[in-house]
Parts: structure tokens; C-alpha cells; sequence
């Protein structure tokens, strides 16, 4: 369990690191996805990174969050954030989960119109030997999220092919 966790906090604190001098989160991202796979290959059974504050407060990250909410969010008091960002990895592979909250919101003369939160899960696998993300998966507590996601899916598997490398 030590061991687990002096990786755990070394692999977040070579991102905070790798993020501060300049590597972009795809460097990060294959570095986190290499430590924690050869972590998760000692006698313990599973490893989880959080990388959320690590990703919330990288530039791209922000702006491409808030370019989705810019699309999907209703109101002049709209929101979007990253909720949690995890590294899941053990001796079978490693994998990323991450909660994305999409908020629409208006506002009139101090009267909350409507207000609603959703939730979007991204699941996705990390190849290490393809240096990719593979078999995305996206799911979401609202019916028009979810019904979009499933349109789009082809144009989210062709986006994470051409874009998904981290290596």
C-alpha cells in the first residue's frame, strides 16, 4: 500500500512538472499511463491517479471544456467544468475515466429561469503499445446528451483516431 501510494503521489507530481515546463498533456498523459503501468505490475493489484486540479489547470484542457459548454449549455449563466479526471491502471491495462459537468442556467431580473446540471462520462483505454486511446465510451445523465452522443459517435471514434496519440 506504501508503495502504491509514494507512486501514485511521484507519477501527479512528474505531471504537475511535465505540465509546468511546457510538455503538452499528451507527453503527461503517456508519461502517467507508463508509471502507472509499471507500478501496477508489482504485487499490488490496481493503481488510480487523480489528475483533475493537474488537467483543470492546464490551458487546453479549460478552453476545450468551455468550447463544449460554448455548443451544448443553454443561459446567460451557463458553466462547464471538469468534475474528476482519473488514471486507472493494474496489470490487464490502464484506462482514463473522466466527468465532465455541463451547466445551463438563465438568469432574469434575480429569477432563475431554469437551471440544470448534467453529467457526461468519458471512459477510454490507453494503449501503451499503440500510443493511443482506444474504445471511447460516453454516457451522460441527460436524454438530449446522450442522444447526441450517440450520433456522434462515429465523429468522436474518426476525432479520437486522427488525434488520440499521447506517445
Amino acid at each position: 500500500m506504501r508503495r502504491r501510494l509514494a507512486c501514485a503521489t511521484e507519477a501527479r507530481r512528474a505531471a504537475e512538472e511535465t505540465l509546468m515546463h511546457g510538455w503538452s498533456s499528451r507527453k503527461t498523459l503517456a508519461a502517467l499511463a507508463l508509471a502507472a503501468t509499471l507500478s501496477a505490475a508489482g504485487p499490488a493489484a490496481a493503481l488510480d491517479i487523480d489528475l483533475t486540479q493537474t488537467l483543470a489547470a492546464t490551458p487546453k484542457t479549460a478552453e476545450a471544456i468551455a468550447k463544449l459548454c460554448d455548443h451544448a449549455c443553454l443561459g446567460n449563466q451557463r458553466k462547464s467544468w471538469l468534475e474528476s479526471a482519473i488514471v486507472h491502471a493494474d496489470v490487464a491495462g490502464s484506462s482514463v475515466t473522466a466527468l465532465l459537468k455541463l451547466r445551463s442556467k438563465h438568469v432574469a431580473h434575480g429569477v432563475t429561469i431554469y437551471e440544470e446540471t448534467a453529467k457526461v462520462r468519458v471512459d477510454a483505454d490507453l494503449s501503451l503499445a499503440g500510443c493511443g486511446v482506444t474504445n471511447v465510451r460516453a454516457t451522460s445523465n441527460n436524454d438530449l446528451y446522450r442522444a447526441l452522443l450517440r450520433a456522434f459517435a462515429p465523429r468522436i471514434r474518426d476525432a479520437v483516431r486522427r488525434h488520440g496519440r499521447f506517445c
